[in-house]
């Protein structure tokens, strides 16, 4: 009954019902399975408890308004032991459907009886089937080979305890309301433009964390992203499309109606001349990626690729398992990711955090130094020379966590300008007998691909580029393009690096769920990089112009 009382009495300290709800629960099944010989060894808790605000106009109106207040409890059971456990992969079984798990909702305003009914019925399900899940893997261990990489199931980690203030953000959607109206319709004005929407998202979420190791976390996170989006079709049946967005963590940091109604109208105007241009072509050869494109390049090419649980998947393509100490880019380029940086480069990051959804202290994993591939993305499943965590195990509700991307950051030790990297350019050009090359000013994503079966290839989604002619004539604006190959030969290509670097926030999807991610990088200038064509359509171009503002048609 040690960790039952211990728990209760730390309750009394906070009280917070919630926290002693899960305290109270977790120190009971703990107490009542000890002893058992199906016990878990390992039992943890983690909630997210969320307020969201929604607000969206197109048309020059409010098309869409919510808010909502949720709480999703995972829990984690663990029956064998650190060394090989119920989550060791099973072969021939997809790791996806393996990390795939129901949660539980939680009352919101309930006594802590009623919570604790509800993780106590969560809990029983997860143990039973982690009890299950071990009988499999012991049966299956029996008639497979052996693993590649014999490496423990699991890590111990010392306990933690920090109970940080709950997430505070209050949004009044009312008093938005007007500015996404008139930006709405300034952006939706011009009759090329065929679609857009100006939406608002706010986020206040108050993570728990509590295991039978000790950790006691209670951590927030406020997020507000600002974004408007326009599309066209193109004569030819294609759909141009770009997007613009700004990630802050105080709603005073967001944009004011004058930034957003100048955003509006480049926005548009750009739209309209990106439909208007000529579609591109497969093309190999010399590629400048600016700031944005570059981070998603990195993390698209790369950061998959290290993340840790992947080297001991025998269905992964290991790309830099057996890299460590070799030269994969310039000496002058390294590469960290870091989730303890909340801010850089005038931005606020979107993969900043304290702690991972494992409890564990967020922590920089260096990947690349001074050119030199050094290590990977780490979460509490060891692999061979990389016994312990450095803080990267992440996953959305009803996910389990593993290594994943925080904020990526690509820096230089010999930043070169934007006149100097054209210039590079445009002798590289020369070198390959190029009439032509591209520099990509935006991208809208990206995705990759690092199994065995499935080409180890990596996809970025350009939706801004330029043809850039060797002998000097001006620029010509294309569409339609994407960027493709394979990690190794891509950078390998890399020649230099920009001096100004730029941000790019997003969210990144994998087996583990989507989580909020940032990159940065400066500018990337590579030697040669695949381009193919972008997919098209079969729809023409709406028959009639759009309604005119005001209800005229």
């Amino acid at each position: 009954m040690l960790l039952l009382a211990l728990t209760l009495a730390a309750a009394a300290a906070d009280p917070d019902p919630l926290l002693v709800s899960l305290e109270a629960e977790l120190g009971r099944t703990m107490d009542a399975w000890e002893g058992a010989e199906d016990a878990p060894y390992f039992l943890s808790y983690r909630v997210s408890e969320l307020e969201r605000w929604s607000l969206a106009a197109r048309y020059g109106a409010i098309a869409f308004s919510s808010e909502r207040h949720t709480r999703t409890l995972d829990v984690s059971a663990r029956v064998g032991s650190y060394a090989r456990d119920s989550s060791h992969p099973i072969r021939g079984e997809s790791r996806l459907n393996m990390n795939l798990h129901t949660g539980q909702s939680l009352p919101i305003d309930a006594s802590p009886r009623a919570i604790q009914a509800a993780i106590w019925e969560a809990t029983g399900k997860e143990i039973t089937d982690a009890q299950e899940s071990w009988l499999r893997v012991q049966t299956n261990q029996q008639v497979t080979v052996d693993d590649e990489d014999p490496s423990p199931d699991f890590s111990p980690m010392p306990a933690v305890e920090d109970i940080a203030p709950r997430a505070s953000l209050s949004v009044d959607l009312s008093t938005w309301e007007p500015a996404l109206v008139a930006v709405s319709a300034r952006l939706d004005a011009p009759a090329e433009i065929h679609g857009s929407s100006v939406s608002l998202d706010a986020v206040a979420e108050t993570q728990y964390i509590l295991n039978s190791e000790g950790t006691r976390l209670r951590q927030p996170r406020q997020w507000m992203r600002i974004s408007m989006s326009a599309w066209s079709k193109t004569e030819d049946g294609q759909t141009v499309r770009l997007y613009r967005w700004k990630d802050v963590h105080d709603p005073a940091a967001l944009p004011d109606l004058e930034t957003l109604t100048a955003w509006a109208d480049e926005i548009a105007a750009d739209t309209v001349a990106l439909r208007d241009s000529d579609g591109g072509e497969p093309y190999t050869g010399p590629v400048l990626l600016r700031g944005k494109a570059a981070g998603v390049f990195v993390h698209e090419v790369l950061g998959h690729r290290v993340e840790g649980h992947r080297q001991k998947d025998q269905d992964e393509g290991h790309t830099f398992r057996d890299k460590v100490g070799e030269q994969l880019l310039p000496e002058s380029i390294s590469i960290i990711d870091d989730p303890t940086i909340a801010t850089l480069a005038g931005e606020d990051l979107n993969g900043h955090y304290a702690y991972d959804q494992e409890g564990s202290p967020a922590q920089p994993a260096v990947l690349v130094e001074d050119g030199i591939f050094r290590g990977f993305l780490m979460s509490r499943s060891p692999i061979a020379g990389f016994s312990a965590t450095n803080g990267h195990g992440r996953a959305q509700t009803w996910r389990q966590p593993v290594a994943r991307m925080a904020n990526t950051i690509v820096t230089t030790t010999d930043p070169k300008s934007e006149a100097a990297l054209r210039r590079m350019m445009a002798a590289e050009l020369r070198r390959q007998d190029r009439e032509w090359g591209l520099i990509v000013d935006e991208i809208g994503g990206g995705f990759t691909m690092t199994g065995r079966v499935t080409p180890n290839a990596f996809n970025v989604r350009a939706t801004y580029a330029w043809k850039v002619y060797a002998d000097g004539r001006p620029d010509e604006l294309i569409r339609g393009v994407d960027l493709v190959g394979t990690p190794l030969v891509a950078l390998s290509s890399v020649l230099a690096a920009g001096s100004e670097p730029a941000v790019f926030n997003g969210f990144c999807g994998a087996e583990s769920g989507s989580v909020p991610n940032s990159a940065v990088s400066p500018s990337l200038l590579l030697r040669q990089l695949e381009v193919q064509k972008k997919e098209s359509g079969s729809a023409r171009p709406p028959l009639r112009p759009k309604p005119a503002l005001g209800g005229d048609s």
